[in-house]
This record gives C-alpha cells, structure tokens and sequence, in this order.
C-alpha cells in the first residue's frame, strides 16, 4: 500500500522515465504482461498456459490461472479488476475470476489467437483477432460473435479464384470509452468501426501502407499509437485522426517489438526488436526528441508496458523473465527537516539571540494541554486519491489472503464442533447409553474403574485414599444419577450442541474428581518405585556379607539414631 499512499507526494520535477534495472520477476517462461487499471497486480502470460498474477507492491505471486495448455497470446484486464481476459494459441479465449482463479467463460475458434481485449467498461464484451479468421466482437454471456466490417476494397482486374481468403486483421483496439474499435489490416489501413453498431465511421490510410502490428491508446485517451513493419512508430490524434509525429532509429532502422504511452502521456517507449538487444528507446511525445536509451541484458525482447501510475517499465526478454525499470533515486537530506541546509564547506555558526532561553514552564504547560487535546478521527470515509480521475466501487486493488481458520476448540474444521468429543460425550453420559452403573474393572494401582457404563469420569480408589477424597467421590456418585439423564436429554434436544449443557457445579465436582484421581495415579508409581528398591537393596544386603569397617560403621549409625530418636 505504500506506493499508493505516496502517489501525491511523487515530485514532479524528477525525471520522469525509468533508468535502471530494479527487479525481475521469474516464474515460468514469461510472453505477455499487463497491469491492472491502478498498477497494482500485474498479469504475466506463460509458455506452460498459466497466467501468473504477481503483486506490484511485495512481488510476490498471488494468484496462478491454469487453464490454457499453449503459449498465452494476450492478457487484458477487466476496470474493476476482477476479471482477467486471457488468449492463446490453443484457440480458446477464456475469462477468469481473479480471486476464485475459475473460468467463468470460454470462446472457442478455429484458429490461434494473435490478441483479445475486454472492453473497457462492459465485462461482457471483448475483441478477438485470430491468426487465419476475420477480428470478431465476442459476448462473454452468449458466445455470439459478430464480425467486425472490413473496408472496401477496389475492384480488381484479376479473374476471381473459387477459393476466398477471409483479410486478417493484424492489430485491434478499444478506445477508452469503448464505444470506438480501431484496427489495422496487413495493407497499412486502420478502420474505426462502432462499438453498438459495428458501422465503419472512418478510414485512415498510413503511407507507404506498411502493415500495421499493434494499436496502443494512452491513459487519458486523446492519443493512440501504431508499430508498422515499415520501422516507424506513429502519434496520432484520436480527435481528428490526424497524425502528429513519427518516432524512428534513424541510424539503425531496426523493426520495433512493441510501443507503449507513459502513464501521463508525456513519453512514448519502443522496444527494440533485436535478437540480442534489450533496448528501449524513450522519446518526448510533444517535440518527438530521443531522451535516453536504455541498455538492458544481451537479450531480445518479448512484450513491453508502462506502468500506469507510476514512472515503472516491465519488459520481458526472450529468456522468460520479467524486468522491472524504475528511477534511480538518489538521496537528499536537505530534503527531510524543513529548515536543514546542505553545506560544501565548514561554516561558522551564530547563535540566535533567544534560541537557548528557557521557556516558562507553565505557558509550556498550556501549549501541550492545547495541543494534547483528542480529536475525533474519522476511520470510516475513505477519501478519494487525487492521483486517479476515476474510482468503481466494487474495484479489486490488492488479492487478500486467506489463511486457514481455527476456532477457540483448537479445530481446524467448523463442521467437527457439532460431533461432541470424547471427553465431552463421557461427561454427558451419551458414551454408553446414558445410564449409570457402578459396575466395571480394577485398575492396576487398585482403584476400580466405574465409567464403562455411565461415562462419568471418576473412579473409586479401594485403598489409600483419604476420608475427604472418598466422600468427595460418593457425593459426585449420587449426583451423577441424576446429571446423566438430565444432560443426555438436553443433549439431544439441541441436537448436538456442546455448550452449556452441564451445570456448573456439577461440572466443578467432576473436574475435581478427576484431579484427584489423576494426582492419586501418579503417586502410586512413586511408592511402588520406592518399595521395589528397598526390596532390591535388601537382597543386595542378604547376598553380599559386609565387611567389618562396613559393619562397624553400620552400628554406630544405628546407635546414633536410636540415641536421637530416645532423645526426641
């Protein structure tokens, strides 16, 4: 929660772009990645099939969807957060639960899937472009698809063959809203097609009509993105649909892997699409100027994002693994107190005229009264970030937890406390059938055990045993007459409930009785263990006859003892 809580008091006047490896994540071999709407889970799309849910913050991984059995294509994110849209070359489509981690959906096509992506206001919704079929608008409710309108194309001269080729959509996106689909074909023309409607309202035609990769918006929604493979990042302004800068390796011309907008739309990165080059290109988006190129791994790279709060990028190299780019901080201390300076050199002080008075000691008093003062401190209202334009409700931030619950019995499963224990069911008198009986065997520190028929946990002792102690265990005897059928009839009217069935006093007896027979049982072991030693030491004495010294020494402390026991 830290990086939330410090979003308002980022400074604005650092530099805004990554510089460094921070961290990487691994887990599998990594394709595709993207981040949820407030940059707090990021969703990692695997060669093995499974999406990986990692937690920006801890990173730590928090969910894991299996499900696909191919390499995951695309990963989309629902606006509340508690959807993922997941795409993959086994050509399925599913969408998932994020917390549950269940498939609450599955599209199935014909062909594998370049790309999906949820619509960003309507969960039910979602564009799919498959490799070899027409981009297709999806109900996630009804698995209707509906084919998305491809512009018309000039007639051609060339006699028609009898077999057809469907055009491929090659790229495909929604605007922030929604209500507009853009995509791009392999002839360099994007198409903006209806949402509701699925009528084209315009096409743009990208000289050189190079073939259009992928279609990026920014967060705020006035700007979207084109990678062609004629190596030219394009600007465009989603208003007019007007082009406004190109963004190009001039020296290298190398292809681009993918582009993306920084969260304030400011910066615009590419990644390279070199074989053995992590690099990313950064660019100001207003004057189109080339700000800094960051070298990373000798490593290509597979998929590239902003994150969409903070200045973070994640980048995932052809090995499979996810880095993290962040700012290089750099310390000052100037910056903590309000009234320290950084000095370059040693200066001499002057001492304040009052800085060392001292103070009264009761106008001191009154200003900590008034400042000790409660106030009333509102836990309830959450405030709004001023950082986010927006905010949902029933919106998924973090995935919590949940660990397992034991109860105060010490019982992990719930269900257990409607059985009664052992202990319990002999103190109601439910283990043998409820009835009293003062039948049973001998123990063998010779007490006779009396609970086989009542269940009552007492026993009576037939020898050693005090006056008290025996008319304490005939006492709880006759009550336990009378508290067996009591409590086994109110054990079965509350149908297995447990608690407060015994009276409290009958309860104590019970518990005393069995204190004294458990104190009474580890005493037994103690004298038999002395009587079976002197026994010993007696037949060691008949066996071995002492020697004189022994027997001299004998007596006199014989004698001694008999002098002080005549004296006592």
């Amino acid at each position: 929660t830290g990086g939330i809580m410090n979003l308002e008091l980022l400074n604005p006047f650092e530099n805004e772009f990554p510089e460094v490896i921070e961290d990487c994540l691994e887990d599998g071999y990594a394709c595709t990645c993207a981040c949820n709407r407030r940059g707090t889970l990021l969703a990692v799309g695997c060669h093995d099939g499974r999406c990986v849910i990692w937690d920006f913050d801890t990173r730590g991984i928090a969910r894991v969807l299996m499900g696909h059995i191919r390499p995951v294509s695309s990963v989309s994110w629902s606006r509340n957060g508690r959807k993922l849209l997941s795409s993959s070359t086994d050509c399925t489509v599913k969408l998932w639960d994020v917390l549950s981690t269940n498939v609450d959906f599955t599209v199935h096509f014909e062909s594998p899937i370049l790309l999906a992506q949820i619509h960003p206001r309507d969960n039910t919704k979602c564009i799919v472009v498959p490799m070899m079929e027409n981009a297709v608008l999806v109900s996630l409710l009804t698995g209707e698809k509906r084919n998305l309108p491809v512009p018309a194309k000039p007639v051609e001269k060339k006699p028609k063959t009898s077999k057809t080729v469907t055009p491929n959509f090659s790229a495909a996106c929604f605007n922030k809203l929604g209500d507009r689909i853009y995509t791009g074909d392999a002839k360099g023309v994007i198409t903006i097609i209806d949402t509701n409607t699925l009528e084209i309202i315009r096409t743009i035609k990208v000289s050189g009509g190079a073939a259009i990769k992928s279609i990026q918006f920014s967060k705020n929604g006035k700007y979207f993105l084109t990678n062609s493979t004629d190596r030219i990042i394009r600007s465009w302004d989603a208003e007019t649909s007007s082009m406004l800068r190109e963004f190009q390796d001039v020296i290298n011309k190398m292809q681009w892997k993918q582009c993306f907008f920084s969260c304030d739309s400011d910066y615009i990165i590419g990644g390279s699409a070199q074989k053995a080059e992590h690099n990313i290109y950064i660019w100001n988006r207003l004057y189109g100027q080339l700000l800094k190129i960051l070298e990373g791994p000798k490593e290509g790279i597979m998929d590239l994002m902003w994150h969409p709060v903070r200045p973070i990028i994640a980048s995932i190299s052809t090995s499979g693994v996810v880095y993290i780019w962040a700012t290089n901080y750099t310390e000052n201390w100037s910056a903590f107190p309000p009234d320290f300076t950084e000095l370059q050199e040693n200066v001499e002080y002057i001492e304040r005229e009052d800085e060392f008075d001292i103070i009264d000691e009761d106008e001191s008093l009154v200003k900590k009264k008034e400042n000790d003062e409660d106030e009333i401190v509102d836990i309830v209202t959450v405030d709004k970030i001023a950082a986010y334009s927006s905010e949902e409700e029933d919106e998924l931030w973090f995935i919590p937890t949940a660990p397992e619950r034991d109860n105060h019995y010490g019982i992990s499963d719930p269900s257990a406390l409607d059985q009664p224990t052992d202990e319990t069911a002999m103190l109601l008198g439910t283990a043998g059938g409820g009835h009293s009986s003062h039948s049973g065997s001998r123990l063998a520190n010779g007490e006779r055990d009396v609970t086989s028929g009542s269940g009552a946990l007492k026993s009576e002792p037939m020898a050693d045993m005090d006056d008290e102690e025996e008319e304490l265990t005939a006492a709880g005897g006759h009550h336990h007459h009378s508290s067996s059928s009591s409590s086994t009839t109110a054990y079965q009217r509350n149908n297995g409930r447990t608690s407060a069935m015994v009276d409290e006093e009958e309860l104590q007896q019970q518990q005393q009785q069995q204190h004294n027979r458990h104190h009474h049982r580890q005493q037994q072991p103690h004298q038999q263990q002395d009587q079976e030693q002197e026994e010993e030491q007696e037949e060691y004495e008949d066996t071995y006859e002492p020697t004189s010294t022994t027997t001299t020494t004998t007596t006199t402390w014989n004698n001694n003892n008999n002098n002080n026991n005549s004296n006592n």
